[in-house]
């Protein structure tokens, strides 16, 4: 089975061997260039020999700079060609894209505006490094807070929230906090819902338990949760705007994009043209191939989720009525939408758009969801309250099957 704690190993093993040779790699590549983070990393490239998802970003930072760095050479003044609107969408899609866009609106041409913006991103590689592989607090004007690693604007300053500590079984978590009292909370609140989830989906909790390292709080209530694809095990959750059903929802969210975001670290599981035409049940619009396909990999374990719980004593112990049919909705809400979703997905299979690995990992979540339905079937009898929003789920993903059907 995919979904192993052996497999789980493994896959972590393998993108520690992938992080030895690509940082190998890149030092060689900075070897004999006259850069700021090139002459730091001389200095202190032993730092880095070992792997955290810390360095994980920051050499994904690295390989994104010299590639930048280099293609900006080359860029032409006179036209704007595909290389140009390549790196104008990459400076654009960044946290420097307001540096960049100074540098044109001055009146530089891309290849001095991209020059120039490389310089800023260079000296702010090496403040990163300093702050998070060093741990030295000094800051410069060419840093940008990293809100996901647990930095925040205090006074004007750049300062770190309160890392504290949940320890359950052999598995420690760091949750962070703007304060004692709220890291309290916070931990308490996790505690008892990663506790829950281990007794009552035990394969969720072993997977949970293989990928997430770190929690950071979201105060803004339009965020749910989010994390990076060159951050590993990092969770940005909103731990303030929802209730205890959803933080167990999200806490294996997220923990899903950690474990499909090493696949995808590692290799090609699928094309991704940009083209959106495949709905979204969860957004209820069109989006490409990538944005289904890993909202598929990642529902699937609310699915799971919801569907081990109802059939758990801790349902009936923890849960109060309220609660529990929330569960029900969101189990049977998943299994539909889910349904949904996987006959596009096996229609970009047909055309080549999803790979025998990337399809492997779908297909096997696909079992299981099957296994489970006659059990939903029951479950949507029990609905009450929500029984209306069911009603309007069947018949949106009808109409979207329709005008949305492929040739």
């Amino acid at each position: 089975m995919t979904f192993s704690n052996s497999t789980y190993l493994k896959l972590k093993n393998r993108l520690k061997k992938n992080y030895q040779l690509r940082l190998t790699q890149q030092l060689k590549n900075l070897s004999s260039e006259n850069l700021a983070i090139a002459r730091w990393l001389k200095k202190n490239g032993e730092e880095l020999k070992t792997f955290s998802s810390v360095k994980w970003n920051l050499l994904h930072q690295i390989e994104e700079f010299i590639f930048l760095h280099n293609k900006s050479k080359n860029l032409n003044d006179e036209s704007f060609g595909a290389l140009e609107e390549e790196i104008f969408e990459k400076w654009n899609q960044s946290e420097f894209a307001g540096d960049f866009l100074k540098a044109l609106n001055l009146g530089n041409k891309i290849r001095k505006a991209s020059e120039k913006t490389s310089k800023i991103l260079d000296r702010h590689l090496v403040n990163f490094a300093q702050r998070h592989i060093l741990h030295q607090k000094n800051v410069t004007h060419f840093y940008k807070i990293q809100t996901s690693l647990g930095e925040i604007t205090k006074n004007g300053e750049i300062s770190n929230l309160i890392p504290n500590i949940i320890q359950i079984n052999d598995k420690n978590i760091t949750v962070f906090s703007r304060s004692q009292k709220e890291g309290k909370i916070f931990c308490e609140r996790i505690s008892k819902a990663l506790k829950i989830i281990m007794v009552s989906s035990p394969d969720s909790w072993e997977r949970f338990k293989a990928f997430t390292e770190v929690i950071v709080p979201i105060r803004e209530s339009h965020f749910v949760s989010y994390s990076h694809q060159d951050l590993p095990g990092y969770s940005m959750i909103n731990l303030y705007h929802r209730d205890f059903v959803d933080l167990m929802d999200d806490l294996l969210h997220e923990n899903g994009h950690h474990h499909l975001n090493y696949y995808l670290n590692l290799s090609h599981l699928i094309e991704e043209p940009i083209e959106s035409i495949y709905y979204s049940p969860w957004r209820r619009t069109l989006r490409p191939l990538r944005g289904i396909y890993h909202a598929y990999f990642t529902f699937f374990w609310a699915f799971k989720l919801f569907s081990d719980l109802l059939k758990s004593q801790e349902a009936d112990s923890v849960f109060n009525s309220y609660e529990k049919e929330k569960m029900i909705w969101r189990a049977v809400e998943e299994y539909y939408m889910l349904s949904f979703t996987f006959e596009d997905l096996k229609w970009a299979k047909n055309n080549g758009l999803i790979h025998r690995k990337g399809w492997e990992l779908v297909a096997e979540q696909k079992i299981l969801i099957d296994q489970k339905k006659n059990d939903i079937k029951k479950l949507e009898k029990k609905l009450s309250f929500y029984k209306d929003d069911l009603i309007n789920l069947k018949s949106a993903l009808k109409k979207a099957k329709k005008d949305f059907k492929k040739c």
